[in-house]
C-alpha cells in the first residue's frame, strides 16, 4: 500500500513529532476527520520503527493533556516491513472547535492552519449546546403581567402554570416581554429591492405565541392580492406570498433561532421579495442544499418548542420546509432560497412575477397571469408551441422568454426540437 498526505491523511517519521501529530488530529477533528500515519517518511516508505514498551500510553496522556475538549483517537499497531506503523484515527468532533497547546486548529489542504478570529466564533456558535430557554426567570410571577388569551389556550390543555418560570414560559405567556430584547421581533417593508428607505415598520414585544399572527398581518398590510384569469367564470384571488409557506417560515425562527444572540428575527419585505433571518446558523446536522429532503427536527429551543407545540401550532417531525416548497409551487412562487449570511439563517420567497401585458405595459401591480398558470399550460398541453403560449398568457414575447427561463432554472420544464416547430415538456 503506498500511503501519499492530503486533507486527511498526514505522514510522520517518529513520534519525536508528538507536538505536530496532536496539532494535526485537532485540526482534523475541527474538519472531517483523518488519520496520521507514524513510522513512514513524506514519500511513504517505511522507516521500521520499534515502539518502546510505553511509547503508545505516553502519547496517549500527551493528548489528554493537550487537548480541549479532549479528544480519544483509535490507535492501531500494524506490522509493516520489517517494524511497526501506527495508525491514528481522529473522527470529527461533535464539539467543536477542539484546541491543541491552547490554540485552534483547521485542515486546509495538507497543512494546519491556525483558525481565524471568525471561523472559531463560527464553530463556537454552530457546536455550542444552547440551553437559553430552559434558564430560570430571576423573577417571580407576581412581577408579571399574564397575557389572558394566551393563558385560556394553555388552561385548554390543561396546563399547570408553574410558581417560578423559566425563559421558554416567561416569552410564551408574558403579555409584553420587558426582560429580553433579542426575543423582539422587527419587520419592515421596504422602498425597492434595498433595505434603505422604510415604508412601513413594527416591533413585536408581544408572547411568542401570539407574534406569529400578529406579523402575517403586517405582511398582509404590505402586500398586494394577485388576480389570476383562469378562464373560469370567476376569477381567483390569492395573496403575492403563500401565506401558508410565511407561517411555517415565521414559527420556524421563533422556535430554531438562537436566543443567545443579541440579534432579532427580522421580516424583511421588499418590491420583489420577503426575507426572513433568524440570529443563528443551522444545527451542524443539516445541509443547507439539501434541507427539503432532510425531513428532520433539531430544535434549539426544546421548551419554547414544546409550548408551541401543545397547543398545536407547530409540528415536530421536521417537514416545514416540504410544506413551504409546496405552498411556493401551489400559489405560484419561485422555489424560497435558503441562506446563511452574517451569522444568521436566511429565507428568501419571490413573489409571482409582475407580468406585462401585450403591449409591453405593466398592468398596474395586479397579475391577470402568473408563472403557476404558465406551468399548468404547460402540463394540460406536453409540447405546447411558443405561439400557443404568447396566445394563452396574452405575455409579450420577452415576459414569456424571462418567464420559461425561471422554470427551466427550477428544473420543472424543459424545451425540446426546433425554436420555430418544438415545444415545452415537464422535465
Amino acid at each position: 500500500m503506498i500511503y501519499k498526505e492530503s486533507g486527511i491523511l498526514e505522514l510522520k517519521s517518529s513520534f519525536r513529532e508528538w507536538k505536530e501529530i496532536i496539532i494535526t488530529l485537532s485540526a482534523f477533528a475541527n474538519k472531517k476527520g483523518g488519520t496520521v500515519i507514524v513510522g513512514l517518511d513524506d514519500g511513504g516508505q517505511p522507516l521500521h520503527l520499534q515502539l518502546g514498551k510505553k511509547t503508545i500510553e505516553d502519547f496517549v496522556n500527551k493528548i489528554k493533556n493537550h487537548t480541549d475538549p479532549v479528544l480519544y483517537p483509535s490507535i492501531n499497531m500494524i506490522t509493516f516491513g520489517l517494524g511497526e506503523i501506527v495508525e491514528i484515527i481522529v473522527p470529527q468532533s461533535d464539539y467543536k472547535p477542539v484546541f491543541a497547546f491552547e490554540k485552534a486548529w483547521i485542515r486546509v489542504g495538507k497543512s494546519n492552519v491556525k483558525l481565524s478570529t471568525d471561523k472559531l466564533r463560527e464553530l463556537i456558535l454552530r457546536y455550542s449546546y444552547q440551553e437559553f430557554d430552559n434558564q430560570m426567570v430571576s423573577f417571580d410571577n407576581s412581577d408579571m403581567e399574564f397575557d389572558t388569551e394566551v393563558l385560556d389556550k394553555f388552561y385548554a390543555k390543561s396546563y399547570q402554570l408553574p410558581k417560578r418560570l423559566n425563559v421558554a414560559e416567561y416569552l410564551c405567556f408574558s403579555k409584553v416581554n420587558y426582560n429580553y430584547p433579542q426575543a423582539v421581533v422587527k419587520a419592515a417593508r421596504f422602498k425597492g429591492n434595498t433595505p434603505v428607505k422604510f415604508l412601513d415598520t413594527r416591533n413585536y414585544n408581544d408572547s411568542l405565541v401570539l407574534i406569529t399572527d400578529l406579523l402575517l398581518e403586517f405582511i398582509r398590510k404590505n402586500i398586494r392580492f394577485q388576480y389570476i384569469i383562469t378562464g373560469k367564470a370567476e376569477r381567483d384571488e390569492r395573496w403575492e406570498y403563500p401565506m401558508v409557506a410565511l407561517r411555517e417560515v415565521i414559527l420556524n425562527a421563533i422556535v430554531h433561532r438562537d436566543y443567545k444572540d443579541p440579534g432579532n428575527i427580522q421580516i424583511r419585505i421588499f418590491d420583489d421579495f420577503i426575507e426572513i433571518w433568524s440570529p443563528g446558523l443551522l444545527p451542524k446536522e443539516l445541509d443547507i442544499n439539501n434541507l427539503i429532503k432532510n425531513n428532520r427536527s433539531i430544535p434549539r429551543n426544546k421548551q419554547i418548542l414544546k409550548l408551541i407545540h401543545l397547543i398545536g401550532e407547530i409540528e415536530n417531525w421536521g417537514t416545514g420546509f416540504a410544506r413551504i416548497e409546496e405552498a411556493c409551487n401551489k400559489n405560484g412562487n419561485p422555489l424560497p432560497l435558503f441562506k446563511e449570511r452574517a451569522g444568521a439563517f436566511v429565507i428568501r420567497i419571490d413573489n409571482a412575477v409582475t407580468v406585462e401585458n401585450a403591449s409591453g405595459t405593466k398592468s398596474g401591480g395586479v397579475n391577470t397571469f402568473n408563472l403557476s398558470n404558465l406551468y399548468d399550460a404547460v402540463k394540460g398541453n406536453q409540447g405546447i408551441s411558443l405561439s400557443k403560449l404568447l396566445e394563452v398568457s396574452g405575455l409579450s414575447k420577452r415576459s414569456l422568454e424571462r418567464w420559461l427561463k425561471k422554470l427551466k432554472d427550477q428544473n420543472r420544464i424543459e424545451f425540446k426540437g426546433a425554436p420555430k416547430t418544438g415545444g415545452c415538456f415537464l422535465k
